[in-house]
């Protein structure tokens, strides 16, 4: 410092409160910006460090000390004037009596500071979290509840209505209308790990007079009548359906026009490892199927509504549906390192019993009516992804499902399922297709079934077509669906669409006494509209 210097022109920094700092810092490294740190360096003491370097660091100075507020002399008259010589480092410098001075009898105002190692500091941190070196910080302890998240809940309310009306041709025209509807609700945490859980929860409803749910019987083909589908049970012949398809011949027609279910309710954890669910809940074959792309609430499978009511096309695997189980997914793997991103699954149902809206296995719920016993469903998935640098994205999806027979009929078997998807997309365009293999539980009544669909949205308004094949050997069914339509997008949440709807199919029946292969045909043409919430 140069022996004309004025000591009044420097004006030393207000010390600043410890709440000012931002949590787990302190004055040594509370965050700023490099413009604050070089106003700060400006408006700081003669002893302040040079512009970039850290006080603590900066070597002693080996100027003439000046008389003034911060001299470290015997008169000096600031506050750190009367602390006495430490025997540290610095105790010949110009921090000897400042406040980062180590002496352990150091009287500075600093000789409290939450950073102090002195074992027996007294001030307010002393005995606190920060009394050690920063690098040896031990977290405050918490209530079990703030360990687990509790103390901060999310929960969130989402779902869906759609609604439709047509004019469908089956022997003649007639009106159908639809209205389909869900709501799922979740409640979740995160721990002080970073594992989120929670409970989720998810009703739906349906009114579809020509679809009637997932069970649906067809025409009349007696179980006595030679070709038609039966079994013997306890000396009796009755009917019988397959598990997957749930087609049956005769006997009491349980669908209804309208029905609610709950559709989830379980238990998850969901972390940087995967997904874990307990409870209610789709199993992996499903979560992992794919099918063929529709922008209409109906399409050429796996519809969730149906204006002809002859839909016969499913290529989900939906081995379990919602029964309860546990279900594990993968994040995704790989993908950074050989170019393909890898999801798998696997779940776990103790039986396959669940009644919904699409989905109905209950063994008890039709008279006179056999269908195989499904427990210990174990269900896989698998996932392969690619996106390409001109913007294209492949992805590919195997899912299979195994389920013991339960009932000992000679006619049942095992359940297995297979199912195979994949889909391309590029810029507007989406086009996919998949495929379902399943033995239905019978020794011989296998259901087949494959789609492709294609679609095109290149701003608000989209265009759909696709196409729809499937086979049950049990009821004699041979299937054909085609749909094809347009959609306009008001919002985000508002979609309007048209379209046609053509269903074929032949099935089995009671023609004369005989049993025969009988022919049903329905065209409809329909408007809807659906809102997201």
């Amino acid at each position: 410092m140069a022996a004309d210097t004025d000591p009044s022109d420097f004006k030393p920094e207000p010390d600043l409160p410890m709440a000012w700092y931002p949590p787990g810092t302190g004055p040594r490294t509370a965050g700023a910006s490099t413009a604050q740190a070089q106003v700060r360096s400006q408006q700081a003491s003669p002893y302040a460090a040079p512009q970039g370097q850290p006080a603590w660091e900066r070597q002693p100075s080996t100027s003439q000390p000046q008389s003034g507020p911060f001299t470290p002399g015997p008169n000096a008259r600031g506050p750190y004037a009367q602390t006495p010589p430490s025997e540290g480092p610095y105790s010949q410098g110009p921090y000897s009596q400042g406040p980062y001075s180590p002496g352990p009898n150091s009287q500075g105002p600093y000789n409290q500071d939450p950073y102090n190692q002195d074992p027996g500091n007294q001030g307010p941190y002393g005995q606190g979290p920060y009394s050690g070196p920063m690098d040896q910080q031990q977290p405050q302890r918490r209530g079990w509840m703030n360990r687990m998240g509790l103390g901060a809940l999310t929960t969130f309310i989402r779902g869906g209505l759609r609604l439709g009306a047509g004019a469908r041709e089956n022997n003649g025209w007639e009106e159908t209308f639809i209205a389909d509807a869900d709501v799922e609700a979740e409640v979740s945490a995160v721990t002080q790990g970073g594992i989120e859980w929670g409970v989720h929860t998810q009703v739906r409803g349906q009114y579809d007079k020509g679809r009637k749910g997932f069970t649906r019987r067809l025409p009349d083909c007696p179980p006595t009548l030679i070709g038609c589908p039966s079994v013997i049970v306890a000396g009796n012949q009755v009917a019988v359906r397959g598990h997957t398809s749930q087609f049956y011949t005769f006997g009491p027609d349980v669908s209804k026009d309208t029905q609610i279910a709950l559709e989830s309710a379980h238990l998850f954890a969901r972390s940087a490892y995967g997904d874990v669910t307990i409870g209610r809940d789709d199993g992996a074959a499903y979560l992992f199927s794919l099918g063929a792309p529709t922008l209409l609430n109906v399409g050429a499978s796996n519809s969730g509504v149906d204006y002809t009511g002859l839909d016969a096309v499913r290529t989900r695997n939906e081995a379990s549906g919602f029964s309860e189980k546990i279900t594990y997914t993968s994040p995704r793997l790989l993908g950074d390192q050989v170019g393909v991103g890898i999801q798998i699954g696997g779940s776990y149902a103790p039986n396959a019993s669940a009644c919904g809206v699409d989905y109905c296995v209950d063994l008890n719920d039709i008279d006179n009516v056999a269908a195989p016993d499904i427990k210990d469903v174990l269900e896989a998935g698998i996932a392969l992804d690619r996106t390409f640098a001109n913007g294209l994205s492949v992805e590919g999806t195997l899912t299979y499902a195994r389920g013991s027979e339960q009932s000992a009929l000679a006619e049942m078997d095992d359940l297995q399922t297979f199912g195979a998807g994949v889909e391309v997309k590029l810029s507007d365009w989406t086009l996919g297709g998949s495929f379902l293999q399943s033995n239905q539980g019978l020794m011989n009544g296998d259901y087949q079934a494959y789609d492709v669909g294609l679609t095109w949205q290149p701003s608000q308004l989209g265009f759909t077509l696709g196409y729809g094949h499937a086979t049950d050997d049990l009821v004699g069914l041979q299937s054909d669906q085609f749909v094809g339509g347009v959609t306009f997008d008001l919002n985000e949440r508002v979609r309007l669409g048209a379209g046609v709807q053509y269903a074929d199919r032949d099935t089995v029946r009671n023609v004369a006494g005989t049993a025969q292969i009988g022919n049903e045909k329905a065209t409809a043409i329909f408007i809807e509209g659906g809102l997201k919430f």
